[in-house]
């Protein structure tokens, strides 16, 4: 029985994995606007409800998290725009899109249970965050989303060893150089 599959050398084989990642990065050029969207939105209610929480009366700050829901929206749109796009899916764009699943299932299960942890969710939230970043950024090889997940995980252990009065002021910083600086970089790049 005769096979039509050709042999690789090793500097063959090492072109195509090179051109998986060049193709992956091509299609996730595109994912920098879900690390600005979700940037932008965990950025002003992190914000928002801090200004509302020291300088109102407001008794339900935590209500400027609604703004969540208009940005699902306008992830899944683009989304499923973007995906309609998209010529070519390679193994390594499946392999990110299940690290956001993982994620997002997991950050599901934080808010679900959210009182079982006294409502202290942000440092998991940002432990998860910053996985799925940091490999994110190994898979498609670009160092921004690597320092971005290094940043996450290192403002969760700021979270911890801070004092709560500074507390504050680790989560903008974090999603700032977690999630804006990197997909800002990506669009340049």
């Amino acid at each position: 029985m005769e096979t039509n599959e050709k042999v690789l050398n090793p500097e063959e084989s090492l072109q195509i994995i090179e051109s998986m990642i060049q193709r992956t990065k091509g299609n996730l050029h595109d994912s920098s606007f879900y690390f600005l969207l979700w940037g932008w939105v965990v950025l002003i209610g992190i914000v928002g409800q801090i200004i509302i929480e020291r300088y109102t009366d407001c008794t339900k700050p935590y209500l400027i998290w609604l703004i969540i829901f208009p940005a699902v929206i306008a992830n899944i749109i683009y989304g499923v725009r973007h995906g309609k796009k998209t010529c070519v899916s390679t193994h390594l764009d499946s392999l990110n899109l299940m690290i956001w699943i993982a994620f997002l299932v997991s950050y599901s299960i934080v808010l679900i249970f959210m009182k079982k942890f006294d409502y202290n969710i942000v440092p998991i939230i940002f432990l998860l965050a910053g996985n799925a970043t940091f490999l994110t950024g190994i898979v498609i090889k670009f160092k921004p989303l690597i320092l971005g997940g290094i940043v996450f995980w290192l403002g969760v252990i700021c979270l911890f060893l801070i004092p709560a009065d500074y507390v504050v002021f680790i989560s903008p910083i974090v999603i700032i150089f977690g999630y804006l600086v990197p997909g800002y970089v990506e669009i340049l790049f």
